[in-house]
């Protein structure tokens, strides 16, 4: 019978299809790499802003819970020991303790009651802190909360409220920029073994910036979160991102912590 208008097989049986060669797998490989080195980039600064855009609304809330207390409570800041987020409870109904109250790119402990062996009483953790003293430090006569040690002068707080003084030291109408003065604000905190403390403070302290400088207390070295930036919440309830380097020098923003806008640079941590 005539073959003709029929492709013949071969005798070992039907064509094969030519695969991939190792070159061209190579190749593939190659491009893929080079996609994914742009793309993580991206995907890791998404991440960032993400982070940031839900810290920045948790301290939008904060900031309208303080304002609520503060119409409530005869114009007065709280103070309660370090535990400032106690009077926000009835304003904002979110535990200290749940993780849901901070900062998703922080990394430390949350606690509202930590003691370390040395120390004399239980000292609260967390992603946010409060301007309670304004730019003044230790140096300047203040109890350092990990010892119980040092010495006071609590006509020289400017900041919000001091935590041993009395309830609501600072009024609101004595702050005279409430667009310029920080209210609250990220805790200062990298990791345990730089910090030495499993946590970030909850007071907010300026200065020292260079932990690793000796003598100064690596309690306040700082880590990135989300991205370059910190955010703060303002007294007239605005949330900035600031630079870190930059929020925690007084030589770059003394008058954002205090009530009276003038820098006090006689009160800088030396």
């Amino acid at each position: 019978m005539s073959t003709t208008g029929h492709k013949q097989e071969s005798a070992s049986g039907p064509a094969q299809a030519a695969g991939f060669t190792l070159m061209e797998l190579l190749v593939v490989i190659g491009i893929i790499g080079i996609l994914a080195a742009l793309l993580l980039p991206a995907l890791s600064t998404a991440k960032a802003h993400a982070r940031s855009a839900a810290c920045k609304s948790h301290l939008r809330q904060m900031g309208l819970g303080l304002q609520m207390y503060v119409n409530e409570n005869a114009a007065r800041y709280p103070s309660s020991l370090m535990r400032w987020w106690s009077g926000l409870e009835p304003y904002y109904p979110v535990k200290w303790t749940n993780t849901a109250y901070h900062c998703p790119g922080y990394k430390g402990l949350i606690t509202a009651a930590w003691e370390p062996s040395n120390a004399p009483r239980a000292y609260p953790m967390g992603s946010y802190a409060y301007n309670s003293m304004g730019v003044r430090d230790g140096t300047s006569g203040w109890i350092d909360p990990i010892q119980g040690t040092g010495y006071e002068h609590p006509a020289r707080d400017f900041g919000l409220a001091s935590p041993w003084g009395p309830k609501g030291l600072t009024s609101e109408s004595r702050i005279l920029v409430p667009s310029e003065m920080i209210a609250l604000g990220e805790s200062r905190f990298l990791e345990a073994a730089v910090n030495g403390l499993p946590g970030g403070l909850v007071q907010l302290t300026s200065g020292h910036l260079a932990w690793t400088d000796p003598g100064v207390d690596r309690a306040y070295a700082f880590g990135l979160r989300h991205g370059k930036n910190y955010n703060v919440l303002c007294c007239d309830s605005h949330v900035s991102a600031m630079n870190p380097r930059v929020l925690f020098n007084p030589t770059n923003t003394a008058r954002m912590w205090n009530y009276d806008h003038e820098p006090h640079p006689e009160l800088w941590p030396r």
